[in-house]
């Protein structure tokens, strides 16, 4: 057996990293979670606070990119 990741864009699997294996098999798809765009993550998150001035803003959106990237690079065990 063996487990690759891919990103289901509601039509269409789209593997994010090479298929290890060749000619026909018969496969299992489970959805894991789903994938919120990093805009309307930072919407939802600015709605529960005050104010904040670009500066904020920009180092709110530097940690929800380090927080995806990490989550989405690791290996599926």
């Amino acid at each position: 057996m063996q487990t690759i990741n891919a990103i289901y864009d509601g039509n269409y699997f789209k593997p994010t990293e090479p298929i290890p294996v060749e000619g026909k098999y018969e496969v299992l798809i489970t959805f894991t979670k789903p994938i919120v765009e990093k805009d309307t993550r930072c919407k939802r998150i600015l709605k529960h606070f005050g104010t904040w001035d670009d500066e904020d803003v920009k180092i709110m959106n530097e940690i929800v990119e380090e927080r995806q990237n990490f989550s989405g690079s690791r290996e599926v065990i």
